[in-house]
């Protein structure tokens, strides 16, 4: 009796549906029906097939490895009749591919020949040309070359004026006078666990960085041109730039934020 029939008699004996059986496996109901039928072409991979034979032999209590041994069986005769099908094709094919592959042999044999006087001056313009282009090419690199030399000598040469470029983190050109210096006052009062002070004017940054400040702790930082602040209490954090009006890091702000400060010179 095929695999098939044996397991839609069970399910019968015990009284459930097609659609009963497929909630309590989470074998979809086309498969379940497939099965039943003995339809086994329902593109599933093998091993996938005997799972849900077996799952299904163990929810309705039959002998697992058997109906796992029948269904090799059924499967293995399907695939001997694919197969015989499927040699009849490749017997005829075989005879084609023979008399074409000695059609073809006489012809893919390759024979040392010298090249002719056409093939070397077809070659002629090709060799040339990428010599032109390799020569372009080095032209371009020595123009870049000494274009970026002066440009070296530019900037060494506007900080001979008082000017210096300074790269930031961000990628962004900086441009500082040299004498662009401030002092930077904090105080606190509130408990702050973190306080980190970027010096941007510098490079490379300088960072200043305090734990678990309490109330009446006061620094004075100097830096230049700029400073970028992150707190975990902006609310408890008052700073002031040289002699300028105290103010609150944070302004309205609580909790965890940053600021930053740019001179206007």
């Amino acid at each position: 009796m095929p695999v098939g029939q044996k397991l839609e008699e069970a399910r019968k004996r015990k009284g459930v549906s097609v659609r009963e059986v497929s909630e309590s496996t989470k074998i979809r109901g086309d498969y379940l029906s497939a099965i039943e039928t003995g339809n086994y072409d329902i593109k599933l991979p093998e091993v996938y097939l005997r799972g849900f034979v077996r799952l299904y032999a163990k929810f309705l209590g039959l002998d697992q490895d058997a109906l796992v041994a029948d269904l090799d069986n059924e499967l293995g005769k399907v695939s001997d009749k694919n197969s015989k099908k499927s040699l009849g094709s490749i017997v005829s094919n075989d005879n084609s591919s023979k008399q074409s592959s000695s059609t073809t042999d006489s012809y893919s044999q390759p024979k040392n020949r010298p090249l002719s006087s056409s093939r070397v001056n077809y070659l002629k313009p090709i060799i040339y040309g990428s010599i032109g282009l390799i020569g372009v090419l080095v032209v371009i690199l020595i123009i870049y070359l000494l274009s970026d030399s002066e440009s070296g000598q530019e900037i060494k040469s506007s900080e001979t004026k008082g000017q210096v470029i300074v790269e930031r983190d961000a990628g962004a050109p900086l441009e500082l006078s040299v004498n662009n210096s401030h002092i930077l006052k904090i105080s606190i009062f509130g408990d702050v666990d973190k306080l980190i002070i970027c010096d941007e004017g510098k490079s490379p940054n300088v960072f200043h960085e305090f734990d678990s400040l309490k109330t009446g702790w006061e620094k004075e930082i100097s830096f230049e041109g700029s400073f970028r602040c992150y707190s975990s209490s902006v609310e408890n954090i008052i700073f002031a730039v040289d002699e300028g009006k105290p103010s609150k890091l944070g302004g309205d702000k609580t909790g965890i934020g940053t600021f930053s400060w740019k001179s206007e010179k």
